[in-house]
This record gives C-alpha cells, structure tokens and sequence, in this order.
C-alpha cells in the first residue's frame, strides 16, 4: 500500500512539474523578459542622444534575451511576433493570449522602474534619440498613413526574418544574431527626426506612454498612439501569409490546389488531360 501511494506522490510531482515547464515558465519567462527589454530601451531613450547607439542597445537586448529565455518561451517579447507565431501554427490562441498580458504588463513595470530610478527633468520630451518613447508629434509633412506605414514597413522585415529563420532547423542556430541585426539596422534607416525610430513593438510606445506620461499630455500623447498598433499588425499579418504560403517548411506553408486537375496524367503537349490511368494502360491493346 505504501508502494502504491508513493508511486502516486511522485506521479503528481511529475505531472505538476510538466505544466509548470509547459504554462506557467514560459509566461513567467515573458514577462520577465520585457521588464528588461523595456527597461533597458528606456534607459538608453533617457540617457543617450545617438540614434546609432539605441538601435545597437534595442538589437543587442533582443540578442541576449532570446539566447537566455528564448528555450523557455520562444523569446518573443513583443506582442506582433506573438501574433506573427499564432498565425503560423506554432503557439495556440491561449497561450498567445496569456503572453500577450504577461508581456504588456512586464513593460509597464520596465517602463515604472525607469521613471521610478530616473530624475524628473528626464521626462520632460526631449526629441533626441529615441525621443523619449512616451511622448512625440507630428510634423506638418506627415500623415498618419505614413506614421504606420513607418512602423509596417520595418515589422514586416522583423517578422519575417523571425519565422524564417526561427522554424527553420538549419537556421534555427543563427537566429537571436539575425533578429538582432534586422532590429539594428530598422530602427536606424527608419529614424526620422520628428518621432525617432520605428519600434516594430508596441510595448516599446504603449508601456513608457503608460509609466511616463503626465496628465497634460493626453491630447498629444494618445491621439495618435493607435497607429502604433495598427502599423506592426498590418506588417504582421503581410509577413505571416507570405511566410504561410510562401516560405514555410512541411506542414506549415498552405499548399493551393487545382481539385480539377489531380490524378490527371499530362499529355504530350504538357496539358493536362480528361483520361485516367488505367484508360491509359489500355491504349493499344485492340490494335491487329
């Protein structure tokens, strides 16, 4: 009998164990990355004037939590790739889900700890570098189309690159370095001086909005945050159907077929044909 409860103790610590690696780690690894991705980002926004030097902060941040949570959780960190994953098959709509809070309430206490750790006359908007992720304006030249456009552009290329490289075995080694790069080199081609660089994750404008804005900056803080949404998420669903269709591995890219035309032999002329393969077969045999 003592054989018999012991073997069910140790059952249930193995089954306990196997959900909190499957559910709970994993959420728990996501949110403790953006804290540190977010915090980190708006360190570098507060302190650092060169455009250069935050791209290169923002890359190798995402480097180095990929490498450390990315066995974990995936290391996504930015709820457009949790999006661009859902769509690939590879995470279910729950667990998208649970990530998506983990990942949004990690940024704001990134973004707190920043505000909380920093001098006041860091919030006040200064327009260098990042120009300080939680506040910026539109210039005269600019639409709100091309605010997104900004934003899908370079998300499409992060995405993408991603997927590829992420769900591919071959490439799979190389990725935290791509992701990185590809990070890099959007948010420096895509600065402009009115409103920085493009962030391709809306924890990086959602989170510093929440932890650093004050209460005179509704009108001009938020009037115009949901392009920062709309942006990634378009570039998002682009980068996923084209991977789905085009790029992907095996059972992942969605084959079109021409029910028409299956289990037709061609003819000469590469047609195909209405005949089977047994009418086939039978050509000649009635022939002297």
């Amino acid at each position: 009998m003592s054989e018999s409860n012991d073997f069910i103790i140790e059952e249930e610590k193995i089954t306990d164990t196997s959900i909190f690696e499957s559910r709970v780690r994993p959420i728990l690894a996501e949110f403790m990355g953006s804290i540190i991705l977010v915090s980190v980002v708006c360190v570098g926004a507060v302190n650092t004037e060169s455009t250069t030097m935050n791209a290169v902060i923002y890359g190798f941040t995402m480097m180095f939590l990929i490498i450390t949570f990315g066995e974990m959780s995936g290391g996504y960190f930015n709820p457009v790739i949790t999006l661009g994953y859902t769509l690939a098959r590879v995470i279910s709509i729950p667990q998208a889900v649970c990530y998506f809070f983990a990942q949004i309430i990690g940024g704001i206490v990134g973004a707190a700890l920043v505000r909380a750790s920093s001098p006041n006359r860091k919030y006040i908007p200064e327009f260098n570098g990042y120009h300080s992720l939680w506040f910026y304006r539109m210039d005269e030249m600019e639409t709100q189309m091309t605010i997104m456009l900004s934003e899908a552009i370079p998300t499409f290329i992060l995405v993408l690159t991603v997927l590829i490289t992420t769900l591919d075995r071959k490439k799979r080694w190389l990725s935290p370095l791509a992701i990185g790069f590809s990070i890099i080199v959007c948010s420096y081609t895509g600065f402009t001086k009115w409103r920085g660089s493009t962030s391709m994750n809306p924890l990086l404008r959602f989170c510093p909005a929440v932890a650093f804005s004050g209460r005179d900056d509704g009108e001009t803080l938020w009037k115009i945050h949901y392009v920062y949404w709309i942006g990634p998420i378009v570039g998002t669903l682009v980068a996923s159907l084209l991977y789905r269709f085009v790029f992907a591995l095996g059972s992942k890219r969605i084959r079109i077929h021409r029910p028409c035309c299956q289990n037709q032999p061609y003819n000469s002329e590469g047609n195909y044909t209405n005949k089977t393969p047994d009418e086939f077969a039978n050509i000649g045999k009635n022939l002297p």
